[in-house]
C-alpha cells in the first residue's frame, strides 16, 4: 500500500487525539474516556496499519466476550478496510480473506489478524499458543488481567524476513474501575507513569465529527452520574459511589506534605493528628492528617500494608514522627481483648502502646462519618481555595502520595440490598475500604463544615482573616508578607 499512513483512519484521517494515540511510542497503551471518542476506529487503524508496515505481521483483536466482538469491534475493522480500500483504489484483503470459521483475516502482503472473544476454556488455550507482534482489546475493563498478561507474553512473531515487528498492545476502554484504571489511568495521574505506558483521554468533544447537537443532547437527556463518567471521560464516576463529590484534580495535590510550607499565613502550630484502621489479614492503614486555621484538613501520607502488629508499629514509628501528633484516633475494636500476655488480657492497642503510639478511641458512627466526609468533600461556593486561590472549594486535600485512598475512594460504593429493603444507601460495601475507613475516623474528629460556618469565618491569623483586611484579594507572597 502506497497511501499516506493517515488513509488507514479513512477519509477524515486521525483526530488529533488519534494522532498522539498513534504516534507515542509507548508499547502498552490505552485509549479511554467518554463514549464517541473514537477510540475503537483508532484501534482498528493501527492493527491495519501495522499489518501493512510489517508485510508477514500477525496480530490479535478481541473483546472479553466474542458475540460482542462480532457485533461492534468487528464491524468497525472490516468497514474501514472497505473504506481504505476505496480511498484507495487498492486491494486490502487477499482472495477469500476473511475467514469467520477460524477468525481470521488475511491481508495481501501475507499479514493476518485473528481475532475471538477473551473469556471462557476455549480462548485461553487459543490465547496461549499464540504468537503475534500486537494485539488491540477493545472494551478492555472487560477483560480479566491475567488474560491480557497472557497476550502480553505472546509478543514474540518473527517476520518472514527473520526481523521482529514493533511489538505493542493497545486498548481501548470507557471508564471503569479495576485492574485497567489502576495500571494507566492512575499512575499517570499521579506523576508516575508504569514505564512503557500510556493513557490518552479520549472525548466526545475530541471527535470532530460528530453531529453538532449530539453533545448537547446526550447532557440533556442521561442522568448526571451517567454524563459524568461517559461524557466528561472521568475514571472517578462509579455508580453507587458512597463519596460522589471526589475528584482528582479537586482534591489531590502532588505537593502536598506534612513539612511542605503552608502557602499562606497562620500563627500558632497547625494542628496534626492521624487514624488507624487495623487489620488482622487485610492491610493495616494509618493516615497523618493537619490542619489550617481556615479549617481545612490535608491528608498528607499514608501508611499501607499487611503484617503483623509488631511490623506495623515499627513501620508506623519509621514513616511518621508519631510524637508530632495531636492525637491519634483508630478503629474502636482494637481495644478488644484478644489474647494472654504476661498474665494479663491483651490487645491490639496495647501493642500499639508499647511502641509509645498512643491511640484514642475513633467515632465509628458509620452513617454520621460517611455523611462528615462527603461534607467535607463537597465544594463550597463560599469557602476560599487555600492552593489554588480562588472562590468556591472544598475543605478536604489528599496528598498524591495516598495512593491507596486514592484508588480507593473512586471504588467505595453503597451495598446492592434486596428490593424490599426500606433503605437501599445503608451500608457500604466492605471491599478495599480500609483507607476509607481510617479517612472517616479522621474526618469524624473534626467538627462539620456547617457547625463552623456558624462561628467566626476569619479567626486572627488565617488566610480569610489576612483576606479581609485588603480591600481586593492579594496574591500569596504579599499576604505571607503582611
Amino acid at each position: 500500500m502506497t497511501e499516506t499512513i493517515d488513509l488507514f483512519y479513512g477519509k477524515e484521517g486521525p483526530s488529533p487525539k488519534q494522532t498522539l494515540f498513534r504516534e507515542a511510542s509507548e508499547r502498552y497503551k490505552l485509549f479511554g474516556g467518554g463514549v464517541g471518542g473514537g477510540k475503537s476506529r483508532a484501534l482498528c487503524a493501527e492493527a491495519i496499519r501495522q499489518s501493512f508496515l510489517y508485510p508477514g505481521n500477525r496480530g490479535f483483536a478481541g473483546r472479553n466476550e466474542a458475540e460482542a466482538f462480532r457485533k461492534t469491534t468487528l464491524v468497525t475493522l472490516l468497514s474501514l478496510i472497505v473504506e481504505i480500500e476505496s480511498l484507495s483504489g487498492q486491494r486490502l484483503l487477499a482472495k477469500n480473506g476473511h475467514n469467520q470459521t477460524k477468525k481470521e483475516i488475511y491481508f495481501i502482503n501475507g499479514s493476518m489478524i485473528l481475532y475471538g472473544g477473551m473469556s471462557g476454556p476455549d480462548a485461553d488455550e487459543r490465547i496461549k499458543s499464540l504468537e503475534i507482534g500486537f494485539f488491540i482489546v477493545d472494551e478492555a475493563s472487560e477483560c480479566n488481567e491475567d488474560v491480557v498478561n497472557m497476550l502480553k507474553a505472546r509478543l514474540r512473531w518473527k517476520l518472514p524476513s527473520k526481523k521482529y515487528p514493533r511489538f505493542f498492545g493497545l486498548f481501548a476502554s470507557n471508564p471503569e474501575p479495576g485492574w485497567l484504571k489502576n495500571t494507566f489511568v492512575v499512575p499517570q495521574q499521579l506523576g508516575t507513569p508504569k514505564q512503557d505506558h500510556l493513557f490518552v483521554q479520549s472525548l466526545l468533544k475530541d471527535n470532530p465529527w460528530l453531529p453538532p447537537d449530539y453533545l448537547e443532547n446526550l447532557r440533556r437527556d442521561n442522568p448526571e452520574s451517567w454524563v459524568k463518567r461517559y461524557v466528561d471521560g472521568s475514571w472517578d464516576a462509579v455508580e453507587g459511589q458512597v463519596w460522589p463529590e471526589f475528584e482528582y484534580e479537586a482534591h489531590v495535590f502532588p505537593n502536598l506534605t506534612h513539612d511542605f510550607e503552608i502557602p499562606y499565613p497562620t500563627k500558632g502550630e497547625v494542628l496534626q493528628f492521624a487514624a488507624l484502621d487495623h487489620g488482622q489479614t487485610n492491610p493495616t492503614c494509618f493516615l497523618g492528617f493537619y490542619v489550617d486555621q481556615d479549617d481545612n484538613i490535608f491528608v498528607f501520607d499514608e501508611y499501607y500494608q499487611r503484617g503483623l502488629v509488631s511490623s506495623h508499629c515499627m513501620n508506623v514509628t519509621g514513616r511518621f514522627d508519631v510524637s508530632a501528633f495531636d492525637y491519634i484516633c483508630a478503629d474502636p475494636s482494637m481495644w478488644g481483648k484478644t489474647r494472654e500476655k504476661e498474665g494479663r488480657a491483651w490487645s491490639v492497642f496495647d501493642e500499639y502502646d508499647e511502641y509509645d503510639i498512643y491511640l484514642d478511641k475513633a467515632q465509628n458512627d458509620r452513617a454520621a462519618g460517611w455523611n462528615r466526609v462527603g461534607e467535607y468533600l463537597r465544594t463550597d461556593p463560599a469557602h476560599y481555595h487555600p492552593i489554588l486561590e480562588k472562590q468556591g472549594s472544598p475543605r478536604l486535600f489528599i496528598s498524591a502520595r495516598c495512593k491507596n485512598l486514592i484508588n480507593e475512594i473512586p471504588e467505595y460504593v453503597w451495598k446492592k440490598l434486596r428490593e424490599k429493603d426500606a433503605n437501599p444507601k445503608e451500608e457500604a460495601r466492605k471491599l478495599n475500604d480500609h483507607a476509607c475507613d481510617a479517612l472517616r475516623y479522621g474526618v469524624m474528629s473534626r467538627p462539620s463544615p456547617f457547625e463552623l460556618k456558624e462561628k467566626d469565618l476569619a479567626p486572627i491569623g488565617s488566610f480569610n482573616y489576612y483576606r479581609s483586611l485588603m480591600k481586593t484579594p492579594t496574591k500569596r507572597g504579599y499576604l505571607v508578607n503582611a
